[in-house]
């Protein structure tokens, strides 16, 4: 009796000390992160301006280019020195150079997904499974929740204590590992968002750094 009353203190004990509302399957965890990363909840109705300085490998020179997401109306304005278009919904409108259309829809969903994670998970038809690892990474340990996608599989690393998103990877063939890893580093806030600085790529299957994405700066739309 007195043996059954001591692990109920212990036990009692443990629950008064633990987190509360500790993360368990994969969606909490990328619940968690949101949390940290979009606390006010205004990533859906966006209206924002990135400006970004990408970093290529040796012999291909840096660009800079400036991207405006309008989330509530599905809108992407992308301009880069000789290309200048927009995209709404469906619809695609060059002002300067030529992008084709399937391309230039690709380029909205693109940066849309990636400059929106972890909120973008959220999305309906994305399915985060339940289960979570726990991998070390440049010798930091992290929570590691999979979502797989029709044609290929990511993974999100999660910092345990403060629900940073501090990498994700993507296979497009998983059972050889092929494919890219993206590390963030730094963040910009705006509006309470906290948006990574720096993207930094490279291949699974081998070293190769294929470059770095720098947000210089996140400006309010007029």
């Amino acid at each position: 009796m007195q043996r059954i009353l001591l692990i109920l203190v212990v036990l009692g004990l443990y629950a008064c000390t633990s987190e509360p509302n500790a993360p368990v399957t994969g969606r909490d965890f990328i619940l968690k992160s949101i949390q940290y990363h979009d606390p006010e909840g205004i990533w859906p109705e966006l209206k924002a301006t990135f400006v970004i300085q990408d970093s290529l490998p040796a012999g291909r020179d840096s660009r800079f280019y400036e991207f405006s997401l309008d989330n509530s109306q599905s809108k992407l304005v992308y301009k880069i020195e000789g290309l200048h278009y927009i995209v709404w919904n469906d619809s695609v409108q060059v002002f300067n150079g030529e992008v084709e259309k399937e391309r230039a829809l690709r380029m909205r969903n693109y940066y849309s997904y990636l400059w929106g994670l972890p909120m973008k998970l959220l999305d309906p038809g994305t399915e985060i499974e339940d289960s979570v690892k726990t991998e070390l990474m440049d010798g930091m340990s992290y929570h590691v929740v999979r979502v797989p996608y029709e044609k290929d599989v990511w993974y999100f690393y999660i910092e345990p204590d403060t629900y940073r998103m501090a990498a994700y990877k993507f296979y497009q063939d998983e059972p050889k590992q092929k494919g890219e890893i993206i590390y963030l580093q730094g963040e910009v806030e705006f509006q309470g968002l906290k948006i990574p600085a720096n993207r930094s790529w490279y291949r699974t299957e081998t070293p190769e750094f294929l470059g770095t994405d720098q947000l210089l700066e996140i400006k309010s739309q007029e």
